[in-house]
């Protein structure tokens, strides 16, 4: 009586295990019984499906987003970089202008200083040359800088570079072509920073 019992209960654990194998988490006898259908879980896997697809769309937007917010932050850094150079360029070369500005008076003086010097006799020659020295060696510097000296001698007058002090008619120049070079005149990196001052030709 016992054995039969036993053999009972063995079979009704087996035939539930078999029942709950298909259908996910429907038993197939709840599936064949009616109590629920297979378009029911159709239904529930089409909308698992499009949950999913939503959620892949989503996920797609966002990464695009991110990107599109990294690619303009680049952008900006690389903008602010490049004003950042700029404006250190444009320091720079201020600065540059500015202590040139105050160092043309002394090229002036070295300038007068050999005029004077040249015409010395040969006593004073060594102290000519070790001027002549200095000034070739300031000017290097200078030009290494990007100081230019304008020479418009023998040219017609540009006002954009020179600045007529005198003017007068002769028969060797043009009209309005330059006779001398009263004072030079320079340029900084294709600026100019002082005209120079002429003697400019004008036919009567």
């Amino acid at each position: 009586m016992k054995e039969k019992k036993d053999k009972e209960k063995t079979n009704m654990n087996s035939s539930k295990d078999k029942d709950t194998k298909s259908n996910g988490d429907y038993p197939e006898s709840v599936v064949a019984d009616g109590l629920i259908n297979r378009e029911m879980i159709s239904e529930e896997l089409l909308e698992e499906i499009k949950l999913l697809r939503e959620e892949i769309e989503n996920s797609k937007k966002a990464e695009a987003e991110y990107t599109d917010r990294i690619k303009r932050i680049q952008a900006d850094y690389d903008n602010y970089r490049k004003r950042t150079l700029r404006e250190h360029i444009e320091l720079i070369k201020r600065a540059n202008k500015d202590l040139i500005d105050k160092i043309l008076p002394v090229l002036d003086s070295f300038e007068n200083a050999l005029v004077v010097t040249g015409k010395s006799d040969e006593i004073e020659d060594e102290f000519h040359k070790g001027v002549r020295m200095i000034y070739s060696k300031l000017m290097d510097v200078l030009e290494k800088e990007g100081l230019k000296i304008i020479d418009p001698a023998g040219k017609e007058f540009d006002p954009q570079i020179c600045e007529a002090a005198v003017s007068e008619a002769h028969d060797k120049f043009k009209d309005q072509h330059i006779i001398s070079v009263l004072r030079k005149g320079y340029m900084l990196s294709d600026h100019v920073i002082r005209p120079a001052v002429v003697k400019v030709c004008v036919k009567k």
